[in-house]
């Protein structure tokens, strides 16, 4: 029994801590706290991200939008443009389609930086791209149809102004009740213009003398269909396709080409062979 009893009062006895247990444990301590503080930091930093990448963004959306909106508006009153040249009539045409157009590849490549955007989803970016082309028609609009009608021409401000508004925040904030005020908002665009050319608007001065079709007028209506076919399907889907560069591109340049048609159709450029709108 006496060596039991010494080795209990030993160095190693259960009653003594090993050599470097209390600094070894210090140690452990010290590196998880060490984790919790870089996991907090952490958690900080990408709820700053998130907070503050949106008010960056707008800081650079914002006049860029200005300028997308103002390019078509004041095609009319560009320094020395005529819509009798129809070369200068086309090239400035096209200059200011692209202009508008651009601020969705913009709000988009920015939108990347943005965790839950819709940067480089197919059916945001295509419903995107149609705002925009419908909003940039509308823009150049708005004084003939101010000259025409008053309320007309209010119609077309907040429709167009709207309609550039969302091509820019469905990229930055894909929020599901965002699609379906798109959705909703250009069907009623989309109806109103059926009604019109129908003769069937109570209001203006010529309530009831349905205006012709025009090709602008019909290729914003087009855009405004496909905002509303891509919003739906977005809506439904399980899951979006990611956008590559070339579709990108691609999807960007033939907006670019249906609102520079748009465009050429206002202006009453080639009316023989593009309907002019009205």
């Amino acid at each position: 029994m006496r060596p039991m009893a010494q080795r209990r009062s030993g160095s190693w006895g259960p009653r003594t801590e090993r050599p470097g247990t209390a600094s070894e444990e210090a140690a452990v301590q010290d590196w998880e706290q060490e984790w919790a503080d870089a996991a907090t930091a952490d958690r900080l930093e990408t709820a700053w991200a998130q907070e503050r990448t949106p008010r960056g963004s707008l800081r650079v959306i914002t006049p860029a939008a200005v300028v997308a909106a103002a390019a078509p508006t004041v095609l009319w009153w560009t320094p020395g443009f005529s819509a009798a040249d129809t070369m200068a009539a086309v090239i400035a045409s096209a200059v200011a389609a692209l202009i508008a157009v651009s601020i969705v590849a913009l709000t988009n490549r920015l939108a990347m930086a943005i965790a839950g955007s819709g940067a480089d989803d197919r059916l945001l970016f295509t419903a995107a791209l149609a705002s925009a082309g419908a909003a940039a028609i509308h823009f150049e609009v708005i004084g003939m149809h101010f000259d025409e009608y008053t309320l007309y021409g209010v119609f077309f401000v907040v429709s167009a102004i709207a309609q550039l508004v969302w091509a820019v925040c469905v990229l930055l904030r894909p929020w599901p009740p965002l699609l379906v005020l798109g959705a909703l908002g250009n069907a009623a665009i989309v109806a109103t213009w059926i009604i019109d050319r129908a003769g069937a608007l109570p209001i203006g001065p010529d309530a009831t003398k349905p205006p012709p079709y025009g090709l602008g007028d019909g290729i914003a209506s087009g855009f405004e269909v496909l905002l509303v076919v891509a919003c739906i399907a977005a809506l439904l889907r399980a899951r979006g396709r990611q956008l590559s560069s070339g579709t990108n591109a691609a999807l960007t340049l033939v907006t670019v080409a249906l609102t520079t048609l748009g465009f050429l159709s206002v202006l009453a450029v080639a009316s023989s062979v593009l309907p002019p709108a009205m």
